[in-house]
């Protein structure tokens, strides 16, 4: 593999501890940029989330954003945006709707969802009781927005979204309505259990690091990608080398070139090894 040019990130359960950056991780990424390494964060989570998450757009180069839907640069600028349709929409809901599906809509920088949804309740850490969305961590109160009901979402003129996150009412029914999407055809589906995460067809982190790279002129073999989930293996049909959390999904593991305790250590050490073999020296 040639040296390194690129370095690209999932946010959760890969770059994120606890849902925050550590300190290690944030000298991490200072490093790499100032080695001249591409910083990209790939993450599902939409575009008006991923700031919070980042703490500082200087810690990264561009951000790929829903699943690969969007692809920006951290100073604002949109790159690439793939979209679902007035049309697709309707068809997704239809397929949704013998599932009971209730659902979550990422578009532009916010997140919609239906006002006659009833929210669900969940005992806190604490042992409080306290209304959670039923999306999990998809809902940001910043960036959200109600819609009297999917209906009149889709009579608004610009009635679209990057990605649809469908969960059906019964969890065992999941893996059926996963079925009946792949089946029609127009959607990917992806996401781990319990939530579905459905964007156009073609539509991916890798397709979005592949767009990006092409943009950049950088090859695949400067590429080194790090994730912990399904979704991610998307990326390695785009990158050099694929490192996978130590906590990440069974077919993550089985994938990946390196499995990796430490990601922000092994991230200097496989994008900047000369600095590294330095440092083992001193």
């Amino acid at each position: 593999m040639m040296g390194a040019k690129m370095a690209v990130f999932d946010l959760d359960g890969t770059l994120l501890t606890h849902g925050k950056l550590t300190g290690q991780a944030i000298r991490m990424l200072k490093t790499l940029r100032q080695n001249g390494i591409r910083v990209v964060i790939a993450t599902g989570r939409h575009r008006g989330t991923v700031p919070l998450r980042l703490q500082s757009p200087r810690l990264a180069d561009y951000l790929i954003c829903t699943c690969g839907a969007v692809v920006a640069s951290t100073k604002g600028e949109t790159l690439l945006e793939s979209t679902l349709s007035r049309e697709e929409l309707q068809r997704l809901m239809a397929l949704g709707a013998p599932f009971g599906c209730r659902y979550a809509l990422s578009a532009g920088r916010s997140t919609f969802l239906s006002r006659r949804e009833p929210l669900l309740r969940r005992k806190t850490d604490g042992g409080s009781d306290t209304k959670k969305f039923f999306w999990r961590y998809y809902m940001y109160p910043l960036h959200s927005r109600t819609t009297a009901s999917w209906r009149a979402f889709l009579q608004r003129p610009d009635a679209r979204a990057e990605k649809v996150v469908c969960t059906p009412a019964d969890p065992a029914q999941e893996m059926a309505f996963r079925q009946a999407v792949a089946l029609d055809g127009r959607f990917e589906a992806t996401g781990a259990a319990g939530a579905a995460e459905v964007t156009k067809k073609g539509v991916s982190k890798g397709s979005a690091l592949g767009f990006l790279a092409q943009r950049l002129g950088i090859p695949k073999d400067a590429i080194v990608a790090f994730g912990n989930d399904d979704n991610d293996l998307s990326l390695m049909a785009y990158s050099g080398r694929f490192v996978a959390a130590r906590d990440s999904s069974p077919a993550a593991l089985a994938a990946a070139d390196q499995v990796a305790d430490d990601i922000p250590e092994a991230a200097l050490r496989l994008c900047l090894p000369a600095r590294e073999k330095g440092r083992d020296r001193a």
